[in-house]
């Protein structure tokens, strides 16, 4: 009976949650043990892990639990995501990883194992053991779709939560690696990266004009200053028949990102205004400049029958 207060001490800086071994350390005998989730006055809520009753049944405790199940394992996935603050998780089942070849039932978990857990870089978040941003998303990426990992990468960044070198050990401990959306995740990262091959801005402009002047397409104006209600804009071309206005995209991503809301407000005005906005990045006019041809004379089409 003297240990209880220590063990009470110790469940208070874990979310009311400790196991069997820790117990035991404290002094509690096996019929203690099972006087105490007799009586009530312990939960349990894994075969081997308990709480107090009085510890309030949150998600942090359900994690903590999750994670004291194990000789060894980190919050990860959505659970690490929620953690590292991504926008738009929840407290949904708790995740974990475990080294394989763990154990992957758990009544209170998703548990995901991992031939390579000794490598894998962690975090302490909130007083959790947890995979880090890379290596969250990393395991996201197994499940999630390349929009979300879009998103939530571009937020990192921005909040300089995260850095493309990041990324670099875990692409070279999964080298031979064969996972499904790996391929996906190396191009989402690949384009962020600031070594990434962006064109002088003639080279931009050499392509989006060497498509507009195809004799298919009305006669177009470049570099046409714009007056909108409430902003004056230059665009990289206007096509007055179809009331199109074609930009060409080539900002790098970093400073992509920097000016995204000054462009969806041009944008959004122009189409209050009554003009359809096409843009064409650099590699949509490199890698299949036929397509973005279709694109503008399906467009055209369209606003001629509307």
């Amino acid at each position: 009976m003297g240990k209880k207060p220590s063990i009470d001490a110790l469940a208070a800086r874990q979310h009311g949650v400790f196991n069997r071994r820790h117990a035991i350390t404290n002094g509690f005998t096996y019929d203690q043990i099972r006087t105490r989730l007799a009586s009530g006055e312990w939960i349990a809520i894994d075969v081997n892990v308990f709480a107090l009753r009085s510890a309030p049944a949150t998600w942090h405790r359900q994690l903590q639990a999750a994670i004291l199940s194990r000789p060894v394992a980190l919050a990860a996935g959505r659970s690490a995501g929620v953690l590292h603050g991504f926008s738009g998780f929840s407290h949904t089942r708790p995740e974990i990883l475990v080294p394989f070849p763990g154990n992957a039932r758990s009544p209170i978990a998703r548990v995901i194992r991992s031939r390579h857990f000794e490598r894998i870089s962690t975090a302490t978040v909130q007083g959790f053991p947890a995979t880090s941003v890379a290596e969250t998303i990393f395991t996201l990426s197994l499940t999630e779709s390349a929009a979300l990992l879009e998103r939530v990468i571009d937020d990192q960044l921005a909040a300089k939560q995260l850095r493309i070198p990041d990324f670099d050990p875990i692409f070279e401990r999964l080298e031979n690696a064969r996972l499904r959306n790996l391929p996906s995740l190396r191009r989402i990262v690949a384009d962020r990266d600031r070594k990434a091959y962006q064109p002088p801005t003639t080279e931009l402009e050499r392509l989006l004009y060497q498509m507009l002047d195809r004799p298919e397409l009305p006669d177009y104006e470049r570099q046409l200053p714009i007056q909108y209600e409430r902003l004056a804009a230059t665009v990289d071309a206007f096509i007055p028949p179809w009331r199109i206005i074609v930009e060409g995209d080539g900002r790098r991503w970093h400073t992509r990102r920097a000016d995204f809301e000054r462009d969806r407000r041009r944008d959004n005005l122009a189409a209050a205004a009554g003009f359809l906005v096409v843009r064409f990045s650099y590699r949509m006019l490199h890698d299949d400049p036929d397509a973005c041809f279709q694109t503008l004379i399906d467009s055209g089409s369209w606003r001629q029958s509307a």
